[in-house]
């Protein structure tokens, strides 16, 4: 039987559950970046008070930030994948560099993808310079996306993801509502001239423009995107930060998804420890992930930023560029730089192998020097690389080891070699 207590008890978590939707309705947040702070919805309110904005209706996408060009690498393809399948990716934002657009390699890496479970991939660009220089570089961008499509009908890329970030600049900063009418000036052109051409747009965002001006949030969903991914990346304040984003994306039919840092700690780039999940491991993320789910359900789409940093989480093994040089402290094309054909092989000092392909396989595509990814380098361990030809050995001219700095493990993802005399 239900009693009075019960039916008063569920009225309460009702009332709080309408008051949190309509404090974010409203433009409640006052800090959008850490919504904890404010008077309103809390993480910690959503799991004690059981607050569930579930839907279940549908299956979100499981996407993967790639921004470098290794899946171009075609013979690493195999082994790179298997990250992919893994995390059960069927979407990769994928970083194009405009002159792959004419190349074989790009149609190579769209069909693998496919061949891959179907892995969609999404042309991903972005620069908050385009606020203030205007959109002629992206208005190229996807004239080349444009013709790649025309040419190859049964391997289009049909959408694109834009990562404009313009709430970097400074003068948004000064006037952040001004910053935000700009950028949504700018993003609408840039939405259209894409729509034009038959191509959809991702925008990926902060978790702040809702509480800059709920009306004109409203409008940039209208007008400015098909689908919102949302940069969420602080761990406090993941459930609740995006609870109005996912409400008002919902009500007004704009799918939606939530990303997840894995970077090391970088100050430039702003990670620091409470937004990564790189220390924590891969437990910790798909923790976090289920939680996410439990709140949101299947339809809202879970976003990993990004490839590099998670195959290591997933392997504890590294990706690295390899840059071959004939002589000591050389550097650049015409100094000393060595084409040695498509592959290297790393022999470590236990004696494990680990192959190298050139990476990208052309210097048509903005790459100035060549250079050779390998896949699967262990980390604390030297290595010797072994030229095909047998002319040259070489070694690392700056050992390839990784350090622990402030009591994190420090990375690089390159080294270069040299002759041993």
């Amino acid at each position: 039987m239900v009693t009075k207590k019960f039916l008063l008890s569920l009225a309460a978590i009702l009332m709080v559950s309408l008051s949190c939707v309509i404090t974010f309705a409203q433009g409640g947040q006052s800090g959008g970046a850490n919504p904890s702070d404010d008077a309103g919805l809390t993480d910690r309110m959503i799991r004690e008070q059981g607050l569930s904005a579930v839907d279940a209706s549908s299956q979100g996408h499981r996407s993967m930030f790639i921004w470098d060009d290794y899946f171009f690498t075609g013979d690493a393809f195999s082994a790179l994948s298997e990250l992919l399948t893994a995390y059960q990716i069927d979407r990769v934002y994928h970083a194009i560099p405009r002159a792959y657009f004419e190349r074989q390699e790009l149609l190579d890496m769209v069909h693998k993808m496919t061949r891959q479970g179907g892995v969609q991939v999404v042309a991903l660009n972005g620069d908050s310079s385009w606020l203030e220089d205007g959109l002629d570089e992206y208005k190229g961008w996807i004239d080349g996306l444009h013709q790649y499509n025309q040419n190859h009908t049964h391997h289009r890329i049909s959408a694109v993801a834009l990562d404009v970030e313009g709430h970097v600049l400074d003068s948004f900063r000064r006037d952040p509502a001004a910053g935000f009418a700009d950028y949504c000036r700018c993003m609408e052109e840039a939405y259209q001239y894409a729509h034009d051409r038959d191509l959809e747009v991702i925008q990926i965002v902060p978790t702040s423009l809702d509480a800059i001006d709920q009306e004109q949030f409203e409008w940039f969903l209208k007008h400015c995107c098909d689908e919102l991914s949302i940069m969420n990346y602080r761990k406090s304040t993941a459930l609740s930060a995006i609870w109005n984003e996912v409400l008002t994306c919902r009500r007004l039919g704009v799918p939606v998804e939530t990303i997840y840092e894995t970077m090391p700690i970088n100050s430039k780039q702003g990670v620091t420890e409470d937004i990564t999940y790189f220390y924590e491991g891969p437990e910790a993320l798909a923790s976090a992930v289920e939680e996410m789910q439990r709140v949101y359900g299947s339809s809202l789409s879970i976003g990993y930023h990004h490839f590099e940093t998670m195959y290591h989480m997933y392997t504890n093994l590294y990706l690295a560029r390899i840059y071959p040089y004939a002589k000591s402290k050389s550097d650049g094309d015409g100094n000393g730089q060595m084409e040695v054909g498509e592959q290297l092989q790393l022999r470590s000092s236990k004696g494990t192998i680990v192959p190298a392909w050139l990476s990208p396989p052309n210097l048509e595509t903005d790459a100035a020097e060549y250079s050779y990814l390998a896949v699967g380098v262990q980390p604390d361990t030297n290595y010797y690389i072994l030229l095909d030809s047998g002319d040259y050995r070489v070694t690392t001219a700056r050992p390839l080891r990784f350090k622990e700095k402030d009591g994190k493990m420090a990375y690089s993802v390159s080294f270069h070699a040299e002759p041993v005399e």
